[in-house]
């Protein structure tokens, strides 16, 4: 979500907010609940950083997807091959501030760590989150629901 910075900038006010100046906010989002960092701007490109901490309550993980709400073939299916992470803790960190996805520096502490999983996926579902958490898919995807979900709660 490429436009997300601007987007959030203007739903909730912030275009007076000076070069050098930050903003701390907490959104409660249908998905989830989440502080939202906007850093001071980065002189060179006129970005701003985003750190967003918080908790998403599930996301469904299937060979094809990562959603917040499991797909209308995942039900029909009974759920099989899909694991569902529960009460994700989530920390993701755009430095370049264009939304385009997050950079995992420490692994333990950034991206999205689940609290618990529902493995329906027996050993391919392993290996598939084993997969998408060390190519950093889980938490940029992560990071595109989150985007959403901060910018439909303004609505």
């Amino acid at each position: 979500m490429k436009q997300f910075l601007k987007q959030l900038m203007k739903q909730r006010g912030l275009g007076a907010l000076k070069l050098d100046e930050m903003t701390i906010f907490n959104v409660v989002g249908k998905y989830g609940h989440y502080q939202v960092k906007v850093g001071p701007e980065n002189k060179k490109n006129h970005t701003r950083p985003i750190e967003i901490s918080g908790e998403i309550h599930h996301l469904f993980v299937a060979k094809d997807s990562i959603t917040p709400l499991p797909t209308h073939e995942e039900i029909n299916r009974n759920m099989q091959g899909t694991v569902i992470m529960k009460n994700i803790e989530v920390h993701l960190f755009d430095r370049s501030g264009k939304g385009n996805g997050v950079q995992i520096i420490n692994s333990e502490v950034d991206g999205a760590h689940p609290h618990d999983q529902i493995n329906l996926g027996g050993k391919t579902g392993l290996n598939l989150i084993h997969k998408y958490s060390e190519s950093g898919k889980l938490a940029n995807e992560t990071y595109q629901i989150v985007q959403s979900d901060i910018l439909s709660s303004a609505k």
